[in-house]
Order: structure tokens, then sequence, then C-alpha cells
């Protein structure tokens, strides 16, 4: 199975890709992991072209496209999950042909959405510890990090205005993607979390299943 994975930052993406990592032995592929990775490696073919991070640039469409390609055709695994890729009808149009070029192609997108209160609830509580760089709720109660020790602090962009404007922005490139994965022998999966009770086991417990 190839999975691509869509919520806006916060929605817990992560969280979900690495439980239905487990659930069903797929390979994770996030764009991010894998220039972190690639930066590590000066003998990496596509090093050149992803150094520009450490200069405080953007990486091109082309570059990002290239950087998913080498994970699918270097990976043991090949069944994936795709995190936070594709974000552009362009990305998709390329990542169809990634896959069909390995003779693959997307079997299933889950949506995780969360509605704007649940968000803002979320974000504007996330503190982040300075050492180890783990996330907890203000909800918790901790003064420090409960892993290391560490100073907890709030995010430069987690305030109001900006989480509005990412929920927003999420919307409105996501809609395109959903239209374009409809017309396509793609099963579409949606989950809607609108309450700050629901745990990632209680989602992940409602939407393996239909996974399955």
């Amino acid at each position: 199975m190839n999975l691509v994975l869509l919520g806006a930052p916060g929605a817990g993406k992560g969280t979900q890709g690495n439980l239905l990592v487990k659930d069903l032995g797929l390979k994770k592929i996030s764009t991010g992991d894998i220039f972190r990775e690639i930066l590590k490696d000066p003998s990496n073919p596509l090093y050149e072209d992803v150094k520009v991070i450490k200069e405080g640039k953007l990486v091109t469409d082309e570059t990002v496209n290239n950087v998913v390609r080498y994970a699918v055709e270097t990976s043991d695994n090949k069944n994936f999950i795709f995190d936070g890729y594709p974000r552009t009808l362009a990305q998709a149009d390329a990542l169809d042909k990634i896959l069909a070029d390995n003779g693959m192609k997307i079997d299933a997108v889950f949506e995780l959405s969360v509605t704007k209160d649940v968000l803002m609830y979320r974000l504007l509580g996330r503190r982040t510890c300075r050492n180890c760089k783990g996330i907890f709720h203000v909800s918790a109660g901790y003064e420090v990090c409960p892993q290391c020790g560490g100073e907890l602090y709030t995010r430069d962009d987690d305030n109001e205005e900006t989480v509005e404007a990412r929920f927003v922005e999420y919307n409105t490139k996501t809609m395109p993607l959903i239209e374009y994965y409809s017309s396509k022998d793609v099963k579409y999966i949606k989950y809607t979390v609108d309450s700050v009770d629901l745990t990632p086991d209680d989602i992940n417990k409602k939407v393996l299943p239909e996974l399955k």
C-alpha cells in the first residue's frame, strides 16, 4: 500500500503517521527527514541541491521531487506513507510519475482534518523543550521537560494570528489535492478531530480498520 497523509500543521500527522508505520509496516517518507539525512552526507548525489537549506533558502520544487524519487528508489521497503508531500498539484503529478516509473501508485489518501477550535487549543498551548525538542501541552502541567528537564518554551509562530493563517492556507491548498485524488482510483478517508479530548489512539482505532 502507498498512502498520502494530509493534515494542517498541528493536526497530528506525524503522530498518526508513526502509528500507521507500526500498524501497516509502511516506510514513512517525510521530506524534512530526508533533507536532514542528505545534509549529513556530502557524498550524497543530492547534497549540493539540498545544502541551500543551510543558507536559509528554500529548495526548489524540482529538488523536492528529486529527493522523494531518491527516497523511493533507494528504500528496501516499497510500501510508503507520504507525510507532508505532495503539497501542490504539481507535486502530486510528480509523485504519480515517480511511483509509475517504479511500478507503483497511490492507493489511499488519509486526511486528518482538525476544526479551527481544536487547532487553536493545540498550538496555542504547545510547549517545546529547548534541549530534546520534545513537544508537550500546557494542560499536562509540566513546568520543565519531563524527559530531560530542559526549559519549555512557546514557539514564535504559535500565536493566534499565525495559526489562523495556517488554517486558511492549508484549506486553500489542500482542496485541489482532494479533488485531484477524487478523480482517480484512490480510496479517500477523512477523519475530523472536533474534540480536544480525542487521543491519538482514539483516532488510530477509527481509521486503521478502513486502511486495513
